[in-house]
C-alpha cells in the first residue's frame, strides 16, 4: 500500500459528480433547475407526473423524491451501464412529491450521470476527467469499471468480527454514486478544489456546493452533494461526505474556518463499523480544531445478530432432528404408530396449521431482516457475509421445519 494505490470511494463520488455537475453550470451546459425529463427524455418513473417536475438541483439535494432502488445498485452483471437502468428506475414509485423532502438514494447521482452524458453526448467518465479531475491534479483516478478491477486490491468485509479479503467489484452503472476509484493522493488532489485556495473552482461554484438546501436533523443538512454539520461537541463548522462500497470505506471533510480537508480511504467496510469507521477522518478534524476526538465501538446489534440468528438455526435444527428421529424408530416399531379420536386429528391439524403459519412469520421477518441495515436480502451477502450466512441457513431450515411438520402430521393421520 502507498499514497498511490487506489481505492473504491463509495458515497464520497457523490460530490465529484456534483462538483461536476455545478462546473458544466457554470459552463452554460445545462442549468441546475432545468428538469430532468427535458435533458433524458428516457427518464420517468412510475409516476410520469411527477418525475417530470424532478430538477437536476433536486437530485443533488435527493430531494427527488426517488426511492433508494437497493435492488438495482452493488450489481456486477455484463453490459450494465448507467443509461441501462433507466427502463428499471421507469418502474419505480416515488417516495415524495419532487421537493418536498430530502430522502437519500443514490438513484438520484445515477440520474446525474445520465444527465451528464445526455447534455455532453459524451460517456460520464470521459467528461469528469477532462473537466474536473485533470484540471485539479488528479492523476488516476478512476472512473473506467474495467480499469479499476484491474489495479484495486482486495476489499475486506468483516465476517465474525474479523476482517477478511475478497474479491473486490465494480458497478459501471453506478460509477457516478459511489464507484469512483482513485488513491488518497487522488483525493487529496479533489479536495484542494474545494478550499479556498483551490484549484478548477470558483468561490461561487464552492459557496453553491457547500451551501445547505435542506435540513436532514439537528444543526444537520445536506447541499449539493455534500452534508452540514459541527464538529462534535463544539460550534466549528464541518462539510463532509461518507462513503462505502463492498469491501471499502471513504471520507473527506472540509474545514472552512480554516480552509482545510481531512480524506481517508480504507479497504474494509462493514455496515454495522460504519459509525466506527467514519471516527478515522472525523477524529482527525477534531484534532485539527483543537478538540477531543469522539471514539464509538462495533454496533451491539452485530454480535447480537450473530448470537440470536446462529442460536434460532440451532434451534430450527432441533426441531427438525427430534421428529425425524421419532419417525424412524415408529417406522422400526409399527405398534410405535397409535390410533386417535376424531377431536386428537383435528387438534393435530389446527397445530399444523399454527405451525406453518409461525413458520411463515419467522421467514417473512428473516427475509426483511436486511433491510433494517439498509439492504436487500440479496445484497446482504455482499456487505455482510457471516449475517448473510446464518439468516440463509435460518430460511432453509424454516422451510425444512415446515416439510417435515407436513410430513409427520400425514404419517400419524393415515397411521390412526
Amino acid at each position: 500500500m502507498s499514497s498511490r494505490t487506489p481505492f473504491l470511494w463509495g458515497s464520497v463520488s457523490k460530490p465529484v459528480t456534483a462538483s461536476l455537475v455545478v462546473l458544466l453550470a457554470r459552463d452554460g451546459v445545462l442549468k441546475l433547475d432545468s428538469r430532468v425529463a427535458e435533458l433524458v427524455p428516457s427518464f420517468t418513473t412510475g409516476d410520469p407526473e411527477s418525475a417530470a417536475r424532478i430538477t437536476v438541483r433536486q437530485l443533488l439535494d435527493h430531494t427527488s423524491g426517488l426511492p433508494r432502488g437497493l435492488e438495482l445498485t452493488d450489481r456486477y452483471d455484463a453490459n450494465r451501464s448507467i443509461t441501462s437502468l433507466l427502463p428499471q428506475i421507469a418502474d419505480l414509485e416515488p417516495v415524495a412529491t419532487p421537493g418536498s423532502k430530502h430522502s437519500y438514494s443514490s438513484l438520484n447521482y445515477v440520474l446525474l450521470g445520465a444527465v451528464v452524458e445526455s447534455v455532453t453526448g459524451r460517456p460520464f467518465a470521459s467528461v469528469l476527467s477532462e473537466r474536473l479531475l485533470k484540471p485539479a491534479g488528479v492523476s488516476s483516478a478512476l472512473g473506467d469499471a474495467a480499469q479499476a478491477e484491474q489495479v484495486l486490491p482486495p476489499g475486506h468485509r468483516f465476517v465474525f468480527g474479523g476482517a477478511r479479503a475478497f474479491k473486490t467489484q465494480v458497478d459501471p452503472a453506478t460509477v457516478p454514486a459511489g464507484y469512483l476509484a482513485g488513491s488518497v493522493d487522488d483525493l487529496a488532489a479533489y479536495a484542494r478544489t474545494q478550499l479556498r485556495s483551490g484549484p478548477v473552482l470558483g468561490e461561487k461554484e464552492r459557496s453553491l456546493l457547500h451551501t445547505s438546501q435542506v435540513a436532514v436533523g439537528a444543526d444537520a443538512g445536506y447541499a449539493l452533494g455534500w452534508r452540514t454539520s459541527r464538529i462534535a461537541g463544539t460550534d466549528e463548522p464541518m462539510i463532509w461526505h461518507g462513503g462505502a462500497a463492498p469491501g471499502y470505506q471513504a471520507a473527506i471533510v472540509l474545514l472552512p474556518k480554516r480552509d482545510q480537508a481531512v480524506v481517508v480511504l480504507q479497504n474494509v467496510y462493514g455496515p454495522f463499523h460504519d459509525t466506527q469507521l467514519m471516527d478515522t477522518a472525523f477524529g482527525v478534524a477534531a484534532l485539527l480544531t483543537a478538540n477531543e476526538p469522539e471514539q464509538h465501538g462495533t454496533d451491539p446489534i452485530y454480535p447480537a445478530l450473530l448470537v440470536g440468528l446462529g442460536l434460532l438455526s440451532l434451534t430450527l435444527l432441533t426441531l427438525i432432528t427430534v421428529p425425524v428421529v421419532r419417525l424412524i424408530r415408529s417406522a422400526r416399531d409399527p405398534g410405535g404408530v397409535r390410533g386417535s379420536g376424531t377431536r386428537s386429528v383435528r387438534r393435530r391439524f389446527v397445530g399444523l396449521a399454527v405451525s406453518l403459519i409461525v413458520l411463515g412469520a419467522l421467514a417473512f421477518g428473516l427475509a426483511v431482516l436486511p433491510g433494517f441495515a439498509g439492504l436487500s436480502l440479496g445484497q446482504l451477502d455482499l456487505w455482510a457475509p457471516d449475517l448473510s450466512w446464518l439468516v440463509h441457513t435460518s430460511l432453509v431450515l424454516c422451510a425444512g421445519l415446515a416439510v417435515v411438520r407436513v410430513l409427520v402430521t400425514v404419517i400419524r393421520h393415515s397411521g390412526r
